[in-house]
């Protein structure tokens, strides 16, 4: 099983911050007998913490350390705003002062020893939890943070004696059986903790301990033996979902479909679950095509349920608008980014996504829109002067396209986009009639990157269509092939310089391989294939040809040209 299959030993270190500020506000102002300026300021700045104002909270606590030098509590809270910024050795400082000034207060030194991990000095941390646990052997927490230490350290033996103390104060039970099976796996024991689980579970079994013995057997490919241990713990729990989901797959893998869409959609309705792990698992699920067509409106129905219980998560919301698109409903689609977009305006991410399904839909006009909006709040961004661009090109706004690829220059620091943008501005000045400007930025790209494919088949192309430096076009275009032979496009550029230089029999060649990729889609490269067979004297072919062409694009005016063609046939 991907998911759910591996139980962590519980994290003590999250939540001491947690506990510590409890203990300490209840500290500190229980023992206040009047209130003076210092307990009014103290109460301000632990409002202001707790609203997450942290600069003036920090101010404030720095003006108590120093009106009240016996005030332990502000430098604890100090201590933590250093942490949330990864200021490791201020937190110690600050820590470190604290519990000066209050020795007998175990949260702050269950915290003190939170920092030395941090900063890469375990040795210390484990020191503390050695002391605090010789002065509270009853306090299974402290034994908790001390042994995942020693596993992190990979000091497996110092971890079991710590366990079997834990068993020895205050019993055996599940966490300590979890945590006993988590030591032998971590030492690669797989078989042996299995076992041991195993047989733990005959005697103090539990929701979680036969769910993760249903989950290994999963692993195993032993599904009904897997199917057991799952069932035995939905009758603990019924709405236990690690076992509910295991129990998902199973049917799912034995096709009892009906059994698994049962199982599944309360697993993704549940807000509880990590929306992350559903995601992922939705990915996977929708990787298989198959699956998908035979299940669609189930599929959709999973997909309704995940985003219903998390709408506020931007992964489920891009995960859903994707099936969305891929379920021909781009409309829900864009609904359900445009509302992730008011919901996280500031998310450069949530605007990027917005703009790609635009673009995939290809609303030129919104997204010339959406892209200004985008630039308003991350100004120069050269992400969304691409999207502008690429908006006003298609717009038909040649002219201010080239401005927004410049602008792409001016603020990219990237290679790659330089040559890229280099190309297109190159390509925008043809389409605008200023070949002479179109021409600089082609050899511009060409001096940067040599063998940059599409500048090169362009810049050949729009030679040869000017009828000059042929012999220059034809050795560029040649490149072009012989790094993609199959491409349909290069292939039609380097026959259409062949037909012009004279090379007939050559390009005609050419034309037949490129009409087998792809080439029959293309009106134009059908009109030049035609032509070259006219050119040959093949008239009958170049007259299929030519009505293919005009089948696809009657705007090309094919047909017309083809008629003229047939009058000179016979003069």
């Amino acid at each position: 099983m991907p998911l759910f299959s591996k139980i962590r030993i519980p994290g003590i270190f999250t939540i001491l911050t947690l506990f510590a500020a409890i203990l300490v506000n209840s500290n500190y102002l229980s023992a206040q007998t009047k209130i003076t300026p210092v307990n009014l300021s103290y109460l301000e700045a632990l409002k202001n913490y707790n609203l997450g104002n942290t600069p003036l909270a920090e101010k404030q606590f720095r003006q108590i350390a120093v009106m009240d030098p016996a005030n332990d509590a502000a430098h604890f809270y100090l201590a933590n705003i250093h942490l949330s910024r990864n200021e490791y050795e201020k937190a110690l400082e600050q820590m470190l002062m604290a519990s000066q000034k209050d020795p007998s207060n175990n949260w702050y030194l269950q915290q003190l020893a939170t920092i030395y991990d941090f900063l890469g000095k375990p040795d210390k941390a484990i020191e503390i939890y050695n002391k605090l646990r010789e002065e509270n052997p009853l306090d299974s927490d402290l034994y908790e943070g001390l042994i995942e230490l020693y596993i992190r350290q990979k000091e497996f033996g110092n971890a079991e004696e710590v366990l079997s103390d834990i068993e020895r104060s205050i019993g055996v039970n599940e966490a300590t059986g979890l945590t006993r099976y988590n030591l032998m796996i971590y030492q690669g024991k797989q078989e042996e903790a299995m076992k041991y689980l195993v047989e733990f579970d005959k005697i103090y079994g539990s929701v979680r301990t036969a769910s993760v013995i249903g989950d290994n057997f999963a692993a195993e490919q032993k599904d009904s033996v897997a199917q057991i241990y799952y069932l035995k713990a939905l009758a603990l729990a019924p709405d236990y979902m690690p076992a509910s989901f295991g129990l998902a797959e199973i049917y799912r893998i034995k096709g009892q479909y009906d059994l698994y869409f049962e199982r599944m959609n309360p697993f993704l309705s549940n807000r509880e679950v990590d929306p992350f792990m559903k995601v992922s698992y939705m990915k996977q699920i929708l990787t298989n095509t198959r699956f998908i067509q035979t299940f669609l409106p189930q599929i959709d129905t999973m997909m309704q349920n995940l985003y219903s219980a998390h709408p506020e998560d931007s992964s489920v919301a891009y995960t859903y608008s994707l099936f969305l698109v891929q379920s021909d409903k781009s409309g829900e689609a864009l609904g359900v980014l445009f509302d992730n977009l008011q919901r996280y305006y500031n998310s450069k991410e949530a605007h990027r996504q917005y703009l790609s399904l635009i673009y995939y839909l290809q609303m030129w006009e919104p997204m010339e829109k959406k892209s200004d909006e985008a630039l308003a709040l991350f100004v120069n961004d050269t992400d969304f002067l691409q999207f502008k661009g690429i908006a006003q090109v298609q717009s038909g706004k040649t002219v201010n396209s080239i401005l927004t690829f410049k602008e792409i220059l001016r603020y990219t620091k990237d290679s790659a986009t330089v040559v890229n943008t280099l190309t297109t501005i190159a390509d925008m000045n043809y389409r605008a009639g200023n070949k002479k400007e179109a021409y600089k930025y082609y050899q511009k790209t060409l001096k940067l990157e040599p063998r940059q494919l599409p500048a090169l088949n362009n810049y050949a192309y729009f030679l040869a269509l000017d009828g000059k430096e042929l012999k220059k076009a034809y050795k560029m275009s040649k490149i072009t092939i012989e790094a993609e032979p199959n491409n349909p496009t290069y292939l039609d550029t380097f026959a259409w310089i062949l037909h012009l230089m004279g090379n007939h029999i050559e390009a005609k060649s050419v034309f037949k391989h490129a009409m087998i990729y792809g080439g029959k889609e293309s009106a134009e490269m059908l009109d030049h294939y035609a032509e070259v067979l006219f050119a040959l004297k093949e008239y009958d072919l170049a007259s299929i040809y030519w009505s293919q062409a005009h089948k696809l694009n009657p705007d090309l005016g094919i047909e017309e040209k083809a008629r003229k063609r047939e009058k000179e046939k016979k003069q």
